[in-house]
């Protein structure tokens, strides 16, 4: 039986398949509950952001043989992260309220975290998720660790956000400090940063 294993993802196969992985696993977070009510819609967003946040971003994928398990991505030092990728319209839009389109709320998500992101140069942390029913395993640690010995090598910064509290002491463990916490409509989202080792 093949055992689970960490290496660079280094296919078109193996990033779609990491698209869908966190697409999964990150569907129910509080941040995607406040997206849209209907889980299909929040799927094929995330998908779609996933995709093209991963068609480039140096990651991490944990397999079992041919089979991705988990991710840790990352936006090179330079390189526009998901919140500033988006237009600049988009990066001032306003609260879009209850009634607004899920693609609109998603847009203002985006621009949280753009405007709270470093200037300074630094790798941008994301996606990381590890298939729901295998989670708990160990799984997204082991990615997580080889991307942080990954910035280390590289002398380089590291920056985050999550919007699950229980992450927060997951992300220290893995030597990151909370900055700050910033209301994305409802929902809190936590600010990290990890200084090279």
């Amino acid at each position: 039986m093949a055992e689970v294993r960490a290496s660079w993802l280094d296919s078109d196969g193996d990033r779609l398949q990491a698209a869908g992985v966190s697409a999964r696993a990150l569907r129910d977070n509080p941040t995607s509950l406040a997206v849209s009510d209907d889980p299909l819609v929040r799927m094929e967003l995330f998908y779609g952001v996933f995709v093209g946040l991963l068609k480039d971003a140096p990651g991490i994928a944990a397999r079992r043989g041919e089979c991705v398990l988990g991710v840790a991505a990352a936006t090179a030092p330079g390189e526009p992260c998901v919140g500033r990728r988006l237009p600049p319209e988009a990066r001032i839009i306003s609260d879009p309220g209850p009634d607004a389109s899920a693609v609109g709320r998603l847009l203002r998500v985006g621009s949280v975290s753009a405007a709270n992101d470093l200037a300074e140069d630094h790798w941008h942390v994301g996606p990381v998720a590890v298939e729901p029913g295998f989670q708990g395993t160990g799984i997204g640690h082991a990615v997580m660790r080889m991307l942080c010995d990954h910035f280390d090598e590289q002398g380089d910064l590291a920056w985050l956000e999550t919007d699950k509290i229980e992450d927060v002491s997951f992300y220290t463990s893995l030597g990151f400090e909370l900055v700050k916490k910033v209301p994305v409509f409802s929902v809190a989202s936590w600010f990290m940063r990890r200084e090279p080792r």
